[in-house]
């Protein structure tokens, strides 16, 4: 069911647009709170037409374009913006669509002082050039008096043919076709103007630039805001914060990281620069204005005064993987309890000795922190690691005084992820009331489970894939469960997309629940591996199979690099 926010709909409906968001075939999860988020930010109306769970794609009605380029000024998950025209599943549809539109909305950008270019793009599949060629053509009867030009031109007009998710089952035909007016880009250039590769001080568990500007979208850090990061390591969420114009700061108990004295990332570093620091990086890019200071400082004490001073918290904590989870104490005083075992409890003096730090209470602190020093409104972020298989709802950590806004799943390995949880103040905490963290021992002992999980045996492997609906790179498995052909030659999910969404993902979600590994085809992925296993224990007996192998996955690898994302477009020459 098509969605709508904001008030004055009746006038909204009749002005509005549609405007399709070609996403990154990446982060899948992500892609509706951040533009959700974005939009409350800057109060912008937004009519849901199309959101699919897996398909790269969003098509939403906004008031002008004033307000779509507002959106694309701070979305990292699309990567351009068309003001629609036509969209159709066959050719025929299309040029019926496109010719229903509003002439009054056409001829504004094919007038005589206009330049224009076509654009053929496709998704999951290669055309020629005379193919190209024969499509632009047909949109002939558009009223173009300007000139073509090829470089820079007013008007581009863009085909997006999409062809699907599968790799290995390409369709004769498109699923999609849309037609419409490049509008804007998103900001997928700030990828790699900020990449972890450039940056002067990094560390091993440095975040992921893209990864830092989705967080500052989800606390919808504006202009002028105080931003802080408990968990600093070497800042790279502070950069992304003061990028988008708000001052930054934050604390570490780690003090050599804090001043850059820990052994170098870089494999080509032998030792740290001198130059190398937070205030360095922000530095770098212009940001030293925004930089107000770190200090070194355990979290579980925070020593700052009770009053609401920060308006967003955006971090993430240690899970005790590549960084330990650790607070400022001592095990030396023992306590015998009730039972006669000697109980380990820090003592209350400050010692500069540390122990283990639960995350339970790291989030627990964390969320009492936020509680008390966060204004009514503002938003904290941070990111919770947990096991796949024993997931549920319960494991997100709350308050009273807060609310949860969007939980994101990034997908770690094929039995870890880490999720993305945002919550938001909504009032001052009363006296009594604290946070809770119901962390059980799986998650509570992430980094002991972590690694017995790695003993798993690649059969274990495979059968557990099936079981959660996306993979490493965020990709949708669901559309691999159901590859059988229908007679035109398209998948069973391409002959469904077409009924009600609930339907399609109860079936979906019955087969992964029931999934052992059977319910999959041969050219699934949990068979692909099983598969590939096989035919390496052939190598191993007969060299002859290792070229029949080799060829194999290259063949494989190329496919998939058909379709990373957008970049799969075809230009027009």
């Amino acid at each position: 069911m098509a969605e709508s926010t904001g008030p004055g709909q009746e006038m909204y409906r009749q002005t509005a647009r549609k405007y399709l968001l070609w996403c990154a075939n990446e982060h899948i999860e992500f892609r509706i709170p951040e533009l959700k988020s974005i939009a409350s930010m800057f109060k912008i109306p937004i009519k849901w037409v199309e959101r699919p769970k897996e398909d790269p794609y969003v098509i939403v009605e906004m008031g002008c374009e004033k307000e779509a380029r507002k959106l694309m000024s701070r979305s990292m998950l699309v990567r351009s913006c068309y003001e629609i025209w036509g969209q159709g599943e066959t050719e025929e549809e299309l040029h019926a669509s496109v010719k229903k539109f509003p002439l009054e909305f056409i001829q504004p950008h094919v007038t005589q002082d206009k330049t224009f270019k076509v654009r053929v793009e496709t998704f999951n599949k290669t055309l020629k050039n005379a193919e190209k060629l024969k499509k632009i053509e047909s949109f002939s009867y558009l009223p173009f008096e300007g000139n073509v030009n090829l470089r820079n031109a007013d008007t581009c007009l863009h085909l997006i043919e999409y062809y699907g998710l599968h790799p290995n089952v390409v369709p004769e035909k498109p699923y999609k076709i849309f037609f419409g007016r490049w509008v804007t880009d998103g900001q997928r250039e700030l990828i790699d103007k900020f990449s972890l590769k450039k940056r002067t001080y990094i560390g091993s568990t440095s975040m992921d630039p893209q990864l830092s500007f989705i967080m500052a979208n989800f606390a919808q850090v504006q202009t002028g805001e105080v931003v802080v990061d408990p968990f600093v390591g070497t800042g790279s969420v502070l950069v992304a914060a003061a990028h988008r114009g708000a001052y930054v700061w934050g604390w570490d108990i780690d003090y050599l990281t804090l001043h850059a004295r820990t052994k170098p990332t870089r494999h080509s570093q032998k030792q740290r620069a001198a130059e190398e620091s937070i205030r360095s990086n922000l530095k770098q890019y212009g940001l030293e204005n925004q930089y107000m200071d770190v200090v070194v400082m355990d979290n579980a004490r925070p020593f700052w005064r009770g009053a609401p001073y920060v308006d967003a918290i955006i971090t993430d904590p240690p899970y005790g993987i590549r960084e330990s989870t650790e607070r400022v104490g001592t095990f030396k005083n023992l306590k015998v309890n009730e039972e006669g075992v000697k109980q380990q409890v820090p003592a209350a003096q400050h010692f500069p000795s540390k122990i283990s730090y639960s995350l339970s209470d790291v989030f627990r602190d964390l969320i009492n922190f936020a509680a008390t020093h966060m204004v009514i409104g503002g938003r904290l972020v941070f990111w919770l690691p947990v096991f796949r298989e024993d997931y549920h709802d319960g494991l997100v950590p709350s308050h009273p005084c807060m609310e949860l806004i969007s939980n994101c799943e990034q997908v770690l390995t094929v039995h870890s992820s880490r999720r993305l949880i945002t919550l938001r103040k909504m009032r001052h905490p009363e006296e009594g009331e604290t946070a809770t963290a119901m962390v059980t021992d799986l998650t509570a002992k992430f980094r002991e489970k972590f690694f017995q999980a790695s003993h798993m045996t690649k059969e274990e492997r495979a059968s557990l894939k099936c079981l959660f609906p996306r993979d490493k790179r965020g990709q949708g498995l669901g559309y691999r469960l159901t590859e059988t052909q229908t007679k035109d030659g398209r998948s069973q999910e391409a002959a469904s997309r077409s009924a009600d969404a609930p339907s399609l993902d109860a079936s979906l979600s019955e087969q992964r629940n029931s999934c052992d590994g059977s319910l999959l085809t041969n050219s699934s992925e949990c068979h692909n591996e099983l598969d590939k296993d096989r035919v390496k224990d052939k190598c191993n007996e007969d060299p002859n199979e290792k070229c029949t192998l080799s060829q194999e996955e290259k063949i494989q690898d190329d496919r998939r690099g058909d379709i990373s994302g957008s970049d799969v477009v075809q230009n027009v020459a």
